[in-house]
């Protein structure tokens, strides 16, 4: 709804917890693997929604132009740029941006914020996905960097098995850095 005071989003309430608290809470090895799995075979689902339905459009070619809009008005937050590129500025982001951008796009619908902030969890399996401002069609490795940069916090072996989960035997490292560069715009 949209009023004068603003626009307001009522939902119902999901049972459950976030991926990140589910995660926290695993008490092995074994229940933070199968927390991954849920997560990857519930992004592999999102990422196979027919892309050619999907009316919003948040690949790179529309997100760098957002991100260049954000740094010309001062809008990056420079302190809070991840450990990767800590004491960078904008700009120097926007040169690793231009570097690592990707020739082509492999196009399917994306969250486009895919943290464990943003995914909730219940009975092992995810029920819900919040902050949904930057879903739209995009390339996969757009929700996989950020996922996977999120799991680091846990176990470097989780990236792992989020990848093999998911499918993917040899991550493309220049993709999923190309991403996570162009999350620090926003």
């Amino acid at each position: 709804m949209i009023d004068a005071d603003g626009a307001w989003l009522l939902m119902s309430a999901l049972a459950g917890q976030t991926a990140y608290q589910c995660l926290a809470d695993a008490t092995s090895a074994v229940a933070r693997g199968e927390v991954v799995d849920a997560l990857a075979r519930d992004l592999s689902a999102l990422h196979a929604l027919p892309a050619a339905e999907c009316p919003l459009d948040s690949g790179a070619a529309v997100r760098l132009v957002q991100a260049r809009a954000r740094i010309d008005a001062g809008l990056v937050d420079e302190d809070d740029f991840g450990e990767a590129r800590a004491g960078w500025d904008a700009e120097q982001v926007w040169d690793e941006l231009t570097r690592l951008r990707p020739r082509d796009d492999d196009r399917v619908v994306t969250h486009g914020d895919y943290s464990l902030d943003n995914i909730l969890m219940a009975n092992g399996r995810v029920v819900g996905l919040i902050d949904l401002g930057r879903v739209g069609m995009a390339d996969r490795y757009q929700d996989l960097a950020i996922l996977a940069d999120c799991l680091d916090e846990f176990d470097d072996d989780l990236r792992d098995r989020l990848f093999a989960t998911y499918g993917i035997a040899e991550p493309d490292t220049d993709r999923l850095d190309f991403h996570l560069c162009l999350d620090e715009m926003f």
